[in-house]
């Protein structure tokens, strides 16, 4: 898959639970593609020029909003999103954190979780974590922690997942005032946005080719796109002019932030510029890297395979099905078990070994209780048509 898509799909898609590292690059792929930066170093897209770490960290800390990219399911993402915050912060404490994690609902629990008043489990349980954003919370818990050890608020910048299905499938302009979350109309697209959104749309499989062609139901997906966008940068917008000029840092997936289209487009049509500073894992295709695509990217090493302690994953994302008789599969990491198991795009995913899976939750649990190296037999679903499909676990190391 290629990076253009893959943080596309961060975007436009949610990206994916339970997701695997992909784009492994050989040593021969390495010396290519990683010419362009290297471990430990900022550079600018514009001219893959080298940047100074302190000036450019202390220019970002003056400005009004940063905001801090990532693949979702990388580690080593978030690794660099905490030492950035801990370098912001050195040079300007008066900061708020946003998270795309976090819908609007959660904001009593985050402020409760601020003033130390919840432990780390009754935090994930109160916000739905396992529910509502499904990555593995280990990932993001020192985040969490830098911001309650510092006393920063954290602010939730989404909105329920139901509105975005919602705009995708009718529109933004049915959607009565009371079910906005008080979301404002959203800034008209980005033309070479509506382009790569396009991208993406073609590549749902779980829509036949009438759909595919279907003006309006592409034009409602670009709506909801610009509805999760717009949620995020008005949030922003808001915290950082109800008083005190603080720093705003958003914490995000680079989808929504590459080449300036999603949230800092709609943040600049509310009156704000904003740093973008993103992650570069080496052995990333750099053509990808132009001028635009964001302030500054640095230079990471891959994600290291997952060690005893981790527990197996499908490599999928999944939503719960209308009538609550399966999972939906809405998106499948690419050399995943499951693209390896046949799964689609999709598909409804009925039991795991014999058990039922009528929400969410119920996959996650059976999967979290796979040993390394075995099979997980799994009844689904396909165009109506009943199939068994086997997920077989690698063990560790493979």
């Amino acid at each position: 898959m290629l990076l253009k898509s893959r943080l596309l799909c961060t975007a436009a898609l949610g990206l994916l639970l339970l997701a695997q590292t992909a784009n492994a690059s050989s040593p021969e792929e390495d010396t290519t593609k990683t010419s362009c930066i290297q471990r430990a170093q900022w550079v600018s897209p514009k001219d893959l020029s080298l940047l100074s770490p302190t000036a450019l960290l202390k220019k970002a800390a003056a400005q009004k909003v940063v905001l801090l990219g990532e693949f979702h399911p990388d580690e080593v993402h978030h690794r660099w999103q905490l030492q950035t915050l801990t370098q912001l912060y050195a040079h300007n404490p008066n900061m708020v954190l946003g998270f795309e994690m976090f819908p609007r609902w959660t904001q009593p629990i985050l402020d409760r979780w601020v003033r130390g008043e919840l432990s780390e489990k009754e935090f994930l349980k109160q916000t739905n974590w396992d529910t509502s954003w499904k990555y593995d919370a280990d990932m993001y818990l020192p985040l969490f922690h830098f911001a309650r050890t510092n006393r920063l608020p954290m602010i939730a910048l989404n909105v329920h997942r139901d509105l975005i299905r919602k705009v995708a499938q009718d529109g933004w302009d049915v959607i009565p005032d009371y079910q906005r979350e008080g979301i404002e109309t959203p800034r008209a697209a980005h033309p070479d946005y509506i382009k790569s959104l396009k991208e993406v749309f073609s590549q749902h499989s779980h829509m036949d080719e009438e759909e595919k062609e279907s003006e309006d139901r592409f034009n409602n997906f670009v709506q909801s796109q610009l509805t999760w966008d717009g949620a995020m940068a008005q949030m922003i917008a808001k915290t950082q002019k109800a008083g005190g000029n603080p720093l705003v840092v958003g914490i995000m997936g680079s989808g929504h932030l590459t080449n300036g289209y999603g949230v800092p487009h709609q943040l600049k049509g509310l009156g704000l510029n904003a740093t973008v500073l993103l992650p570069w894992t080496l052995g990333w295709d750099c053509t990808e890297l132009v001028d635009g695509y964001a302030d500054a990217v640095f230079g990471l090493e891959e994600m290291e395979p997952k060690g005893q302690d981790k527990k197996p994953i499908l490599g999928v994302r999944i939503e719960a099905s209308a009538d609550k008789k399966g999972v939906l599969i809405e998106e499948i990491v690419e050399d995943s078990v499951a693209e390896k198991a046949g799964l689609k795009k999709g598909d409804l995913i009925l039991t795991a070994a014999d058990l039922a899976t009528n929400e969410p939750k119920d996959l996650i649990r059976i999967i979290q209780q796979q040993a390394h190296g075995t099979w997980l037999p799994l009844e689904i679903q396909r165009n109506g048509r009943p199939l068994t499909v086997v997920a077989k676990f690698p063990q560790l190391g493979q």
